[in-house]
């Protein structure tokens, strides 16, 4: 495949300039590139009975033209045609919209084949495909997702593109797979991808691509975690359990079952010669942070600095206040650096950290930044790592010789894809909430039940608790209709004069979202209008009312976590989703809220509706845009892969046995090719 990935289209026989052009366009450089552009779906053409056929339905028929064809233009650029066809001697009307160039050449007597479709009670077809002759058998047409490509031009070149370079297709597939699976040829793959003749060989094509592409992907994350799961002594790290387990039974609450076996597992791995690289989910407010700590403090009782970086400096700055509350009795030294640290103190605890002095350095992207030098650095934990891109993550991971890594997420992420994004680390979840925390009530209405709501607010900060009114828009939009930050906050600082009414959006400065959260948080505003700014990282305990204004514009996951901000005390909470969309799929959405309080069966029903994309940044999570496989629908085939792979790499197949050279390669090139096959 080596020679097709180099060589361009510019070298296949007969193409054009203006070919060449329109392939670029939709990104076709090279001849690999042109060969494994496959269809995103395939038309079905069967010709139907006319007697059988359902109304409303999509039809293929063959009929004779019984009548002149009829044209006019009813408005600019905009055509109809129609004419009649007989069918098994039944007259059926046939409507073609902006097919102008056909009316020279629909003849009455001749056969024509009609797709489009059926309405009985007309007995006519609103045809979307017509062909000026009949459909000799039923056929298969690929479809593709072109720019402005010609498909027949396409396919042209394709076909002159295969012949030309048949001989360099070289299967990465072993014949053992491929038999094992019944998978089909290199050869037949292209064949059967773009000229079809059954649906069998569709079949074919969807199963060898699928398993081929997470067969891959899933090589590509078992190989990252080999190479970095070397035994080096240095990783480990010696620390007085007993201490540990002091400092567990001081804290102010008991640790869930949960909190205990995650606990116990990130100890086992800091005790253990391998590096860390584990990955610890949970929904908000589930107790991560607090597991956090616990491994903070076996790290300074092994004699290593860790450090903690968040994304945002009033996360960072919550972090170091809580680990300053917890760790008060125990001396242990701990810094914060953000970008708002002043020249004199960021010199000060960067002289400290480099002499050993700091034990806990958390902070913001200013923990990447090329000054900042530690002594002895064991372990770093990386609290909502979505954020973060990949290299800034081994930036900070390049600060010692082999610490261990901790990554916290509160976007709890369903076993399948979380095996499948982060097939390189060791998966954590907490799913049991602590003790004490009630449910929050969560209800849908609609905007007409306004003033019972404001009366509702009125009668929550009456008790002296905090509100959050969510939105998803900053100002008003001519091309959505939607409520916004600025509309809602005029309108509720009217109607609340004799109490505080904030704004929080993201186009205010750095500073003036500062002094905003602080004013919240010591309930000096007692009401709080904001865009989705608030999701992450803000910790008000007596909040207890959610808001959010046109909640269906949200995914679930979305609403999860801002209904996430309240709940966080003892005192009982609220989320109340305001919708006026009258989609039946969306308030089921919607409702499933009311009745679920788990992020992780949230993420999985989420993850159904609206796919993978909205769960990560595609780079950043390191999972690819596959070309046919699915991993939601796709699980059961993601498991074979997954299985397949590891007995690849564990068996050390994948670097000994020639029949896995060709896997190889590609895996080491993809590594290569995005940065992550580091020395």
């Amino acid at each position: 495949m080596d020679k097709l990935k180099k060589e361009t289209i510019n070298q296949i026989k007969g193409i054009s300039k203006k070919m060449i052009e329109n392939l670029n366009n939709d990104e076709i450089f090279t001849v690999y590139d042109l060969l494994y552009y496959f269809p995103y779906r395939y038309e079905f053409y069967e010709v139907v009975n006319i007697n059988t056929a359902l109304d409303n339905e999509k039809v293929t028929v063959v009929g004779q033209v019984m009548t002149e064809p009829v044209f006019y233009y009813y408005k600019k650029n905009h055509s109809r045609l129609t004419f009649s066809i007989s069918i098994n001697n039944q007259i059926i009307k046939i409507i073609a919209f902006n097919r102008d160039f056909l009316r020279n050449k629909l003849q009455k007597e001749m056969f024509v084949t009609i797709t489009g479709k059926f309405e009985r009670n007309k007995a006519q077809i609103t045809a979307h495909e017509l062909k000026l002759k009949p459909l000799e058998n039923d056929r298969i047409e690929p479809v593709y997702s072109f720019k402005n490509l010609n498909k027949t031009y396409f396919l042209n070149i394709l076909k002159k593109a295969y012949f030309q370079y048949q001989t360099f297709l070289n299967d990465d597939l072993p014949l053992s797979i491929k038999q094992q699976y019944r998978l089909i040829s290199i050869n037949d793959l292209f064949m059967f991808a773009h000229f079809p003749v059954n649906n069998e060989q569709v079949k074919q094509v969807v199963r060898r691509v699928k398993y081929e592409e997470l067969l891959k992907f899933q090589l590509k994350m078992l190989y990252l975690k080999n190479r970095d799961h070397k035994e080096n002594n240095v990783c480990i790290k010696n620390f007085n359990k007993k201490l540990i387990s002091n400092f567990i039974v001081k804290l102010p609450f008991q640790l869930t079952n949960d909190q205990m076996d995650v606990t116990g597992q990130i100890l086992k791995d800091l005790r253990s010669p391998f590096q860390m690289n584990r990955l610890l989910q949970g929904d908000v407010g589930s107790g991560k942070t607090v597991v956090a700590a616990i491994a903070l403090y076996a790290c300074k009782l092994s004699n290593n600095q860790s450090c903690l970086m968040a994304p945002t400096e009033i996360l960072a700055e919550q972090h170091f206040f809580y680990l300053k509350e917890t760790f008060n009795y125990l001396n242990l030294k701990i810094e914060l650096l953000t970008s708002s640290t002043t020249s004199k103190s960021r010199n000060k605890i960067l002289s400290n950290l480099v002499k050993g002095e700091v034990d806990i350095l958390v902070g913001t992207h200013a923990l990447i930044s090329v000054d900042v030098n530690f002594n002895k650095l064991g372990l770093i934990i990386v609290d909502e790592q979505h954020r973060f891109g990949v290299n800034q993550r081994k930036i900070l991971k390049d600060k010692g010789e082999t610490p261990d890594s901790l990554f916290l997420s509160a976007t709890p992420i369903p076993r399948t894809l979380a095996l499948t994004a982060f097939g390189d680390m060791d998966v954590s979840s907490i799913k049991e909430m602590p003790k004490g925390r009630k449910l929050i009530k969560t209800y849908v209405i609609r905007t007409k039940l306004e003033k019972r709501l404001l009366k509702f607010i009125d009668e929550i900060v009456q008790l002296n608790q905090q509100v959050y009114v969510v939105t998803p828009l900053i100002e008003e939009s001519e091309k959505i209709d939607l409520q916004n930050a600025l509309e809602v906050y005029e309108k509720y600082k009217n109607h609340f004069s004799r109490y505080k009414v904030g704004l929080l959006h993201g186009k205010m400065t750095k500073n003036e979202k500062e002094a905003v959260m602080n004013e919240f948080q010591n309930n000096e505003l007692q009401i709080l209008i904001s865009t989705t700014v608030v999701e992450v990282g803000v910790n008000v305990l007596n909040a207890t009312l959610m808001i959010i204004i046109d909640a269906h514009r949200f995914g679930l996951a979305q609403l999860h976590q801002l209904r996430g901000r309240v709940g966080r005390s003892n005192y009982q909470s609220y989320c109340i989703l305001v919708s006026d969309y009258e989609n039946d799929k969306t308030m089921e959405r919607l409702e499933l809220l009311t009745k679920t309080y788990s992020g992780f069966e949230i993420a999985e029903a989420d993850l159904r509706l609206r796919g993978p994309g909205d769960f990560f940044g595609s780079r950043q999570s390191g999972l690819p845009k596959f070309k046919m496989a699915d991993i939601v629908n796709d699980y059961h085939i993601l498991d074979v892969a997954r299985n397949d792979a590891h007995m690849i790499i564990s068996s050390g197949e994948l670097f000994t046995n020639p029949l896995y050279f060709a896997l190889r390669i590609y895996v080491e090139t993809e590594l290569v090719k995005n940065n992550e096959l580091f020395d």
